[in-house]
């Protein structure tokens, strides 16, 4: 999933949405609300992926380690390339 890809389409909508012109700083406060929402989402699967994995890996919680360290490590890519589009 391309989230800036995401967050230009759902900025320029929100612009396309809202009538009255918008100063620079209004549309950056925009963008950041909408980085901000992808953020928080994101996590919010993030944790109940890891959740689901330790719930269905039961007795091979190795595995579900290993599985949880896979997906932290990409969660932390994603926050990066999310905090790198300001």
């Amino acid at each position: 999933m391309d989230l800036t890809a995401l967050s230009n389409r759902v900025t320029e909508a929100l612009d396309n949405a809202i009538s009255a012109e918008m100063s620079e700083a209004d549309r950056a406060a925009i963008v950041k609300i909408v980085q901000q929402a992808l953020i928080d989402a994101s996590a919010q699967i993030h944790r109940e992926c890891k959740e689901a994995a330790v719930i269905c890996c039961g007795p091979e919680a190795d595995l579900a380690h290993k599985i949880q360290e896979q997906m932290d490590k990409k969660r932390d890519m994603l926050i990066a390339n999310l905090m790198a589009m300001r």
